[in-house]
Protein backbone atom coordinates (compact mmCIF):
# COMPACT_ATOMS: atom_id res chain seq x y z
CA UNK A 1 0.00 0.00 0.00
CA UNK A 2 1.42 3.37 -0.99
CA UNK A 3 1.72 5.76 1.93
CA UNK A 4 1.11 9.48 1.41
CA UNK A 5 2.16 11.52 4.40
CA UNK A 6 2.78 15.00 5.67
CA UNK A 7 4.15 15.08 9.20
CA UNK A 8 3.65 17.69 11.88
CA UNK A 9 5.39 17.33 15.23
CA UNK A 10 3.20 18.40 18.13
CA UNK A 11 5.25 16.88 20.94
CA UNK A 12 8.15 14.53 21.51
CA UNK A 13 5.68 11.77 22.26
CA UNK A 14 3.53 11.82 19.18
CA UNK A 15 3.69 13.01 15.59
CA UNK A 16 0.54 13.31 13.51
CA UNK A 17 -0.08 12.17 9.96
CA UNK A 18 -2.11 14.69 7.96
CA UNK A 19 -3.47 12.34 5.29
CA UNK A 20 -3.11 8.89 3.81
CA UNK A 21 -3.13 5.35 5.06
CA UNK A 22 -1.44 3.65 7.93
CA UNK A 23 0.68 0.68 6.99
CA UNK A 24 -0.67 -2.58 8.44
CA UNK A 25 1.90 -5.27 9.00
CA UNK A 26 0.23 -8.67 9.34
CA UNK A 27 2.91 -11.24 9.98
CA UNK A 28 2.48 -14.49 8.08
CA UNK A 29 3.26 -16.42 11.25
CA UNK A 30 1.61 -14.32 13.93
CA UNK A 31 1.78 -16.20 17.25
CA UNK A 32 -1.49 -17.77 18.40
CA UNK A 33 -2.56 -18.38 21.97
CA UNK A 34 -5.61 -20.37 23.07
CA UNK A 35 -7.17 -19.00 26.26
CA UNK A 36 -9.32 -20.66 28.89
CA UNK A 37 -12.19 -18.70 30.48
CA UNK A 38 -11.50 -16.81 33.71
CA UNK A 39 -15.20 -16.68 34.67
CA UNK A 40 -18.61 -17.79 33.43
CA UNK A 41 -21.96 -15.98 33.58
CA UNK A 42 -25.45 -16.75 32.27
CA UNK A 43 -25.26 -13.93 29.77
CA UNK A 44 -23.83 -13.88 26.25
CA UNK A 45 -21.34 -11.19 25.17
CA UNK A 46 -20.87 -10.18 28.81
CA UNK A 47 -18.17 -7.58 28.06
CA UNK A 48 -20.38 -5.62 25.64
CA UNK A 49 -20.96 -2.92 24.72
CA UNK A 50 -18.77 -0.62 22.66
CA UNK A 51 -17.31 1.81 23.62
CA UNK A 52 -17.42 1.01 27.33
CA UNK A 53 -14.45 0.51 29.67
CA UNK A 54 -15.20 -2.17 32.25
CA UNK A 55 -11.94 -2.75 34.11
CA UNK A 56 -9.63 -0.81 36.36
CA UNK A 57 -6.57 -1.30 38.53
CA UNK A 58 -5.55 0.33 41.79
CA UNK A 59 -3.50 -0.43 44.89
CA UNK A 60 -6.28 -2.77 46.05
CA UNK A 61 -6.19 -5.04 43.01
CA UNK A 62 -7.53 -5.68 39.52
CA UNK A 63 -11.27 -5.28 38.93
CA UNK A 64 -13.77 -6.03 36.19
CA UNK A 65 -17.52 -5.57 35.70
CA UNK A 66 -19.35 -7.99 33.39
CA UNK A 67 -22.98 -8.50 32.49
CA UNK A 68 -25.09 -11.36 33.82
CA UNK A 69 -28.70 -12.45 33.51
CA UNK A 70 -29.60 -11.09 36.95
CA UNK A 71 -27.53 -7.91 36.85
CA UNK A 72 -23.93 -6.76 36.54
CA UNK A 73 -21.17 -8.59 38.39
CA UNK A 74 -18.09 -7.06 39.99
CA UNK A 75 -15.09 -9.41 39.87
CA UNK A 76 -11.69 -9.21 41.56
CA UNK A 77 -8.53 -10.95 40.45
CA UNK A 78 -7.32 -13.24 43.20
CA UNK A 79 -4.13 -15.29 43.20
CA UNK A 80 -5.47 -18.18 41.15
CA UNK A 81 -8.90 -17.04 39.90
CA UNK A 82 -11.35 -14.19 39.49
CA UNK A 83 -13.82 -13.96 42.37
CA UNK A 84 -17.32 -12.54 42.40
CA UNK A 85 -17.85 -9.75 44.95
CA UNK A 86 -20.97 -11.12 46.58
CA UNK A 87 -22.27 -8.17 48.61
CA UNK A 88 -21.89 -5.59 45.83
CA UNK A 89 -23.43 -7.96 43.30
CA UNK A 90 -26.35 -8.63 45.62
CA UNK A 91 -26.98 -4.87 45.79
CA UNK A 92 -26.88 -4.74 41.98
CA UNK A 93 -29.43 -7.53 41.56
CA UNK A 94 -31.64 -6.94 38.48
CA UNK A 95 -29.93 -3.67 37.53
CA UNK A 96 -29.01 -3.16 33.86
CA UNK A 97 -25.96 -5.21 32.96
CA UNK A 98 -23.98 -3.11 30.45
CA UNK A 99 -21.51 -0.99 32.42
CA UNK A 100 -18.96 1.77 31.89
CA UNK A 101 -16.65 2.63 34.80
CA UNK A 102 -14.94 5.80 35.95
CA UNK A 103 -12.54 5.05 38.82
CA UNK A 104 -10.62 7.53 40.98
CA UNK A 105 -8.92 6.86 44.32
CA UNK A 106 -11.26 4.84 46.56
CA UNK A 107 -14.41 5.50 44.52
CA UNK A 108 -15.81 4.09 41.30
CA UNK A 109 -18.83 5.51 39.51
CA UNK A 110 -20.51 3.18 37.03
CA UNK A 111 -23.21 3.94 34.47
CA UNK A 112 -25.43 0.93 33.78
CA UNK A 113 -27.36 0.77 30.51
CA UNK A 114 -30.77 -0.79 29.99
CA UNK A 115 -33.21 -0.70 27.08
CA UNK A 116 -34.51 2.75 28.03
CA UNK A 117 -32.78 3.17 31.37
CA UNK A 118 -29.55 4.63 32.71
CA UNK A 119 -28.53 4.05 36.32
CA UNK A 120 -25.43 5.41 38.02
CA UNK A 121 -24.05 3.52 41.03
CA UNK A 122 -21.17 4.37 43.33
CA UNK A 123 -18.96 1.88 45.11
CA UNK A 124 -16.28 2.82 47.65
CA UNK A 125 -13.36 0.73 48.80
CA UNK A 126 -13.47 0.02 52.53
CA UNK A 127 -9.98 -0.08 54.04
CA UNK A 128 -11.39 -1.70 57.16
CA UNK A 129 -13.21 -4.51 55.33
CA UNK A 130 -10.76 -4.68 52.41
CA UNK A 131 -13.45 -4.74 49.74
CA UNK A 132 -15.70 -2.47 47.69
CA UNK A 133 -19.05 -1.57 49.20
CA UNK A 134 -22.14 -0.38 47.35
CA UNK A 135 -23.11 3.17 48.36
CA UNK A 136 -26.10 4.19 46.26
CA UNK A 137 -27.95 3.99 42.93
CA UNK A 138 -29.57 6.86 41.05
CA UNK A 139 -31.58 6.73 37.84
CA UNK A 140 -30.96 9.37 35.20
CA UNK A 141 -33.99 11.18 33.74
CA UNK A 142 -34.89 9.58 30.39
CA UNK A 143 -37.19 11.22 27.80
CA UNK A 144 -40.68 9.72 27.95
CA UNK A 145 -40.65 9.03 24.21
CA UNK A 146 -37.51 6.88 24.44
CA UNK A 147 -37.57 3.72 22.37
CA UNK A 148 -34.02 2.49 22.98
CA UNK A 149 -30.60 3.31 24.43
CA UNK A 150 -27.73 1.31 22.99
CA UNK A 151 -24.79 2.38 25.13
CA UNK A 152 -23.45 5.08 27.48
CA UNK A 153 -20.15 6.27 28.93
CA UNK A 154 -19.26 8.27 32.04
CA UNK A 155 -16.41 10.63 32.89
CA UNK A 156 -15.34 13.26 35.43
CA UNK A 157 -13.83 16.66 34.61
CA UNK A 158 -11.16 18.78 36.33
CA UNK A 159 -13.83 20.42 38.54
CA UNK A 160 -14.79 16.93 39.80
CA UNK A 161 -18.13 17.18 38.02
CA UNK A 162 -19.56 14.15 36.24
CA UNK A 163 -20.88 13.62 32.73
CA UNK A 164 -22.75 10.81 31.00
CA UNK A 165 -23.24 10.60 27.25
CA UNK A 166 -25.69 8.25 25.52
CA UNK A 167 -27.70 7.71 22.38
CA UNK A 168 -31.46 7.96 22.84
CA UNK A 169 -33.24 6.89 19.67
CA UNK A 170 -31.99 9.33 16.99
CA UNK A 171 -30.40 11.75 19.48
CA UNK A 172 -27.12 12.13 21.33
CA UNK A 173 -27.68 13.38 24.88
CA UNK A 174 -25.53 14.32 27.87
CA UNK A 175 -26.34 14.43 31.58
CA UNK A 176 -24.42 16.49 34.16
CA UNK A 177 -23.89 16.09 37.91
CA UNK A 178 -21.97 18.25 40.36
CA UNK A 179 -21.48 15.37 42.81
CA UNK A 180 -22.03 12.21 40.78
CA UNK A 181 -25.38 11.50 42.41
CA UNK A 182 -27.78 14.34 41.53
CA UNK A 183 -28.25 14.35 37.76
CA UNK A 184 -29.64 16.97 35.42
CA UNK A 185 -32.23 16.45 32.74
CA UNK A 186 -30.57 15.46 29.47
CA UNK A 187 -29.23 18.06 27.06
CA UNK A 188 -29.42 17.20 23.35
CA UNK A 189 -26.09 17.53 21.55
CA UNK A 190 -27.37 16.19 18.23
CA UNK A 191 -30.52 14.86 16.65
CA UNK A 192 -31.44 13.23 13.35
CA UNK A 193 -28.68 10.66 13.75
CA UNK A 194 -29.08 7.07 12.66
CA UNK A 195 -30.74 4.75 15.18
CA UNK A 196 -27.53 2.65 14.99
CA UNK A 197 -25.22 5.51 16.07
CA UNK A 198 -23.55 5.89 19.46
CA UNK A 199 -21.42 8.37 21.41
CA UNK A 200 -18.38 8.57 23.66
CA UNK A 201 -17.47 11.15 26.33
CA UNK A 202 -13.83 11.74 27.24
CA UNK A 203 -11.99 13.94 29.76
CA UNK A 204 -9.33 16.21 28.26
CA UNK A 205 -7.31 19.00 29.86
CA UNK A 206 -9.84 21.43 31.41
CA UNK A 207 -12.61 20.22 29.10
CA UNK A 208 -14.67 17.22 28.11
CA UNK A 209 -15.17 15.98 24.57
CA UNK A 210 -18.37 14.29 23.38
CA UNK A 211 -17.89 12.41 20.12
CA UNK A 212 -20.45 10.49 18.10
CA UNK A 213 -21.09 8.87 14.75
CA UNK A 214 -23.78 10.00 12.32
CA UNK A 215 -24.19 7.42 9.61
CA UNK A 216 -26.94 9.49 7.96
CA UNK A 217 -24.38 12.18 7.09
CA UNK A 218 -21.34 9.87 7.02
CA UNK A 219 -19.78 11.95 9.81
CA UNK A 220 -17.81 11.69 13.01
CA UNK A 221 -18.62 14.79 15.10
CA UNK A 222 -17.32 16.33 18.33
CA UNK A 223 -18.58 18.99 20.73
CA UNK A 224 -16.54 20.45 23.60
CA UNK A 225 -17.55 21.63 27.06
CA UNK A 226 -15.11 23.81 29.00
CA UNK A 227 -14.86 22.77 32.65
CA UNK A 228 -16.74 25.09 34.98
CA UNK A 229 -18.99 26.66 32.35
CA UNK A 230 -22.77 26.23 32.36
CA UNK A 231 -23.66 22.57 31.79
CA UNK A 232 -25.56 23.27 28.55
CA UNK A 233 -22.85 25.53 27.13
CA UNK A 234 -21.23 23.32 24.48
CA UNK A 235 -19.23 24.28 21.42
CA UNK A 236 -20.68 24.19 17.95
CA UNK A 237 -20.32 20.79 16.25
CA UNK A 238 -16.79 20.04 15.06
CA UNK A 239 -16.51 17.78 12.02
CA UNK A 240 -13.83 15.18 12.67
CA UNK A 241 -14.44 13.65 9.25
CA UNK A 242 -17.32 13.59 6.78
CA UNK A 243 -18.05 11.56 3.66
CA UNK A 244 -16.63 8.40 2.15
CA UNK A 245 -18.73 6.19 4.45
CA UNK A 246 -16.27 6.89 7.27
CA UNK A 247 -18.84 6.60 10.11
CA UNK A 248 -20.02 3.54 12.00
CA UNK A 249 -21.08 2.90 15.59
CA UNK A 250 -17.67 1.69 16.87
CA UNK A 251 -15.74 4.25 18.97
CA UNK A 252 -13.00 3.92 21.59
CA UNK A 253 -10.37 6.40 22.80
CA UNK A 254 -7.31 6.88 24.98
CA UNK A 255 -5.86 10.19 26.24
CA UNK A 256 -2.09 10.64 26.37
CA UNK A 257 -0.22 12.30 29.19
CA UNK A 258 0.53 15.37 27.01
CA UNK A 259 -3.19 16.03 26.44
CA UNK A 260 -3.48 14.53 22.97
CA UNK A 261 -6.07 11.86 22.23
CA UNK A 262 -6.19 8.82 19.97
CA UNK A 263 -9.48 7.26 18.92
CA UNK A 264 -10.15 4.15 16.86
CA UNK A 265 -13.37 3.72 14.92
CA UNK A 266 -14.85 1.41 12.33
CA UNK A 267 -16.07 2.87 9.04
CA UNK A 268 -18.89 1.70 6.77
CA UNK A 269 -16.89 1.18 3.59
CA UNK A 270 -17.17 -2.62 3.89
CA UNK A 271 -15.31 -3.38 0.66
CA UNK A 272 -12.71 -6.08 0.12
CA UNK A 273 -9.12 -4.76 0.27
CA UNK A 274 -10.29 -1.45 1.72
CA UNK A 275 -9.59 -0.27 5.30
CA UNK A 276 -12.30 -1.04 7.85
CA UNK A 277 -10.90 1.12 10.67
CA UNK A 278 -9.71 4.69 11.17
CA UNK A 279 -7.15 5.89 13.69
CA UNK A 280 -8.15 9.46 14.62
CA UNK A 281 -5.62 11.66 16.39
CA UNK A 282 -6.51 14.90 18.17
CA UNK A 283 -3.79 17.36 19.17
CA UNK A 284 -3.98 19.68 22.19
CA UNK A 285 -5.44 22.46 20.05
CA UNK A 286 -8.31 20.25 18.89
CA UNK A 287 -7.09 19.51 15.36
CA UNK A 288 -8.00 16.07 14.07
CA UNK A 289 -6.15 13.77 11.68
CA UNK A 290 -7.67 10.57 10.29
CA UNK A 291 -5.65 7.52 9.22
CA UNK A 292 -7.49 4.54 7.69
CA UNK A 293 -6.05 1.09 8.43
CA UNK A 294 -6.80 -2.65 8.70
CA UNK A 295 -8.25 -3.95 5.42
CA UNK A 296 -11.30 -6.12 5.06
CA UNK A 297 -10.09 -9.17 3.16
CA UNK A 298 -11.57 -12.32 1.67
CA UNK A 299 -10.46 -14.11 4.85
CA UNK A 300 -10.57 -11.51 7.65
CA UNK A 301 -13.49 -9.35 8.76
CA UNK A 302 -12.32 -7.01 11.59
CA UNK A 303 -14.69 -5.30 14.02
CA UNK A 304 -14.98 -3.36 17.31
CA UNK A 305 -11.50 -1.90 17.84
CA UNK A 306 -10.29 -0.51 21.17
CA UNK A 307 -7.14 1.47 21.97
CA UNK A 308 -5.05 1.98 25.10
CA UNK A 309 -1.45 2.84 25.89
CA UNK A 310 1.23 2.43 28.50
CA UNK A 311 2.05 5.77 30.15
CA UNK A 312 4.63 7.46 27.89
CA UNK A 313 5.12 4.16 26.10
CA UNK A 314 3.59 1.65 23.73
CA UNK A 315 0.20 2.09 22.05
CA UNK A 316 -1.97 -1.01 21.72
CA UNK A 317 -4.97 -1.57 19.43
CA UNK A 318 -7.11 -4.68 19.88
CA UNK A 319 -10.08 -5.88 17.85
CA UNK A 320 -12.12 -8.94 17.00
CA UNK A 321 -11.71 -10.76 13.69
CA UNK A 322 -14.13 -13.16 12.03
CA UNK A 323 -12.51 -15.66 9.72
CA UNK A 324 -14.81 -15.47 6.71
CA UNK A 325 -13.73 -18.92 5.57
CA UNK A 326 -14.56 -21.00 8.64
CA UNK A 327 -16.70 -18.49 10.63
CA UNK A 328 -14.37 -18.74 13.63
CA UNK A 329 -13.37 -15.67 15.64
CA UNK A 330 -10.17 -14.49 17.26
CA UNK A 331 -8.83 -11.37 18.94
CA UNK A 332 -6.08 -9.50 17.10
CA UNK A 333 -3.64 -7.62 19.37
CA UNK A 334 -1.62 -4.93 17.61
CA UNK A 335 0.99 -2.35 18.42
CA UNK A 336 0.70 1.08 16.79
CA UNK A 337 4.18 2.35 16.04
CA UNK A 338 5.15 5.87 14.97
CA UNK A 339 7.50 5.91 12.00
CA UNK A 340 9.26 8.84 10.35
CA UNK A 341 6.90 8.62 7.36
CA UNK A 342 3.68 7.68 9.14
CA UNK A 343 2.29 4.94 11.34
CA UNK A 344 2.64 1.18 11.38
CA UNK A 345 0.03 -1.21 12.76
CA UNK A 346 1.76 -4.46 13.68
CA UNK A 347 -0.16 -7.57 14.67
CA UNK A 348 1.72 -9.22 17.53
CA UNK A 349 -0.56 -12.05 18.70
CA UNK A 350 -3.90 -13.70 17.94
CA UNK A 351 -5.97 -14.75 20.96
CA UNK A 352 -8.24 -17.72 20.35
CA UNK A 353 -10.68 -19.90 22.26
CA UNK A 354 -11.88 -23.46 21.86
CA UNK A 355 -15.53 -22.62 21.29
CA UNK A 356 -17.28 -22.64 17.93
CA UNK A 357 -18.99 -19.28 18.02
CA UNK A 358 -18.54 -15.57 18.46
CA UNK A 359 -15.70 -14.01 20.46
CA UNK A 360 -15.40 -10.26 20.80
CA UNK A 361 -16.40 -7.11 22.68
CA UNK A 362 -12.85 -6.38 23.80
CA UNK A 363 -12.60 -3.99 26.74
CA UNK A 364 -9.91 -2.57 29.01
CA UNK A 365 -9.47 0.32 31.42
CA UNK A 366 -10.43 3.94 30.82
CA UNK A 367 -7.08 4.94 32.31
CA UNK A 368 -3.78 4.22 30.61
CA UNK A 369 -1.74 1.20 31.64
CA UNK A 370 0.98 1.73 34.26
CA UNK A 371 4.48 0.64 33.14
CA UNK A 372 5.15 -1.83 35.96
CA UNK A 373 1.63 -3.16 36.49
CA UNK A 374 -0.55 -5.75 34.71
CA UNK A 375 -2.00 -4.54 31.40
CA UNK A 376 -5.21 -6.52 31.14
CA UNK A 377 -7.63 -6.74 28.26
CA UNK A 378 -10.85 -8.75 28.37
CA UNK A 379 -13.33 -10.21 25.90
CA UNK A 380 -16.24 -12.64 25.97
CA UNK A 381 -18.12 -15.16 23.86
CA UNK A 382 -21.81 -15.73 23.26
CA UNK A 383 -21.89 -18.65 25.72
CA UNK A 384 -21.16 -16.54 28.82
CA UNK A 385 -17.42 -17.15 29.06
CA UNK A 386 -15.07 -14.31 30.02
CA UNK A 387 -11.44 -14.25 28.89
CA UNK A 388 -8.44 -12.16 29.95
CA UNK A 389 -4.95 -11.51 28.63
CA UNK A 390 -2.08 -9.54 30.16
CA UNK A 391 -0.21 -7.53 27.53
CA UNK A 392 2.89 -7.86 29.72
CA UNK A 393 3.19 -11.39 28.33
CA UNK A 394 3.99 -10.08 24.86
Amino acid sequence: MKLKSILLSFSPFICLLISGYGVFSQETNTPELYLEPIFHVNYGDATADKPQSKSWANQYGQWLIVGDADGPKLLKKETTAWASQFEVNKAWHNLPSRADVYNKDDEAHIVLVGECALDVVQITYSHQNKKYEHQWKESLPIPQDCQSVETATITRDSKNQFWVSADVDQRIMVWHSINGRDWSDPFTLADNINADDISLIVTLKNQVSAIWSNQNTQSIIERIHIDGEEPNNWSAPIIVQQGDNNADDHLNATVFENGEMAMVTKNSVDKIDQPQFVLRLRDKEGRWINIPYENLTEERSPSRPIINHVESGKIFEVHAVKNRGNNLYFISVNEIIKKKDGWEFREIIQLKTKIIGKNGDVTSSKASFLPNEPKLIFFSDDLGNIYSFDLNKL
